[in-house]
């Protein structure tokens, strides 16, 4: 089985959380074996993806995951810009 971490942390607590809010329906929609579960620790992000079966799938979970963070990040500093 294959799993990682991603930490990300940002400028305040809340921007992490609103992050973390927005990939939520990710930690409920996993698939297969595969588990992501994100948590904020202060300004800190994080997110755990375990159960992989095989690299690929590891591989492209975790894509999906940044992308969810890219737009969720673009959206939140467009808001936070208004």
């Amino acid at each position: 089985m294959y799993g990682t971490e991603i930490r990300i942390c940002y400028s305040s607590s809340s921007f992490a959380k609103s992050v973390r809010d927005a990939l939520s329906p990710d930690d409920r929609a996993t698939s297969g074996t595969v588990h992501v579960a994100s948590t904020v620790k202060g300004p800190t992000l994080c997110v755990r993806v375990s159960g992989a079966d095989r690299v690929e799938t590891l591989q492209a979970t975790v894509q999906d995951i940044f992308r969810c963070i890219h737009a969720a990040e673009t959206s939140l500093m467009k808001l936070a810009n208004k």
